[in-house]
């Protein structure tokens, strides 16, 4: 099957894991067209001037997090602060759709943006 490029941002500011992760590229739905997402790279910007926060990324639709969907370990933001990480090919795959919520901070809508390929 072949590779198909994609990228995006999310289009609602992530919020606390308890209350509802957010999706990180708006539209994407790997499980709706049969295909998986592998996530190559990601952009997280905190835009708070004094508060670290803390994302976490999950394999699941917009909903409270559950723990056994959690993928790769939690991401450190600090205050005013763009953080990037690159995954290898293959490294980070999402089924179902990839979410992301945060602790404190403030990742505002279009302050995610990720690339990755459907296979």
């Amino acid at each position: 099957m072949a590779r198909i490029p994609v990228s995006g941002h999310n289009d609602q500011a992530l919020t606390v894991p308890g209350t509802g992760m957010r999706e990180v590229i708006t539209g994407l739905d790997p499980d709706g067209d049969g295909r998986i997402f592998y996530l190559t790279s990601l952009s997280i910007a905190n835009e708070h001037a004094t508060e670290t926060t803390v994302v976490e990324l999950a394999d699941q639709d917009e909903a409270a997090i559950t723990a056994a969907n959690q993928r790769g370990a939690p991401i450190h933001v600090g205050p005013g602060d763009t953080v990037q990480v690159t995954f290898g090919d293959g490294e980070m795959p999402f089924v179902t759709n990839i979410t992301a919520a945060c602790t404190d901070g403030t990742v505002a809508t279009l302050s995610v943006h990720a690339a990755g390929y459907l296979a």
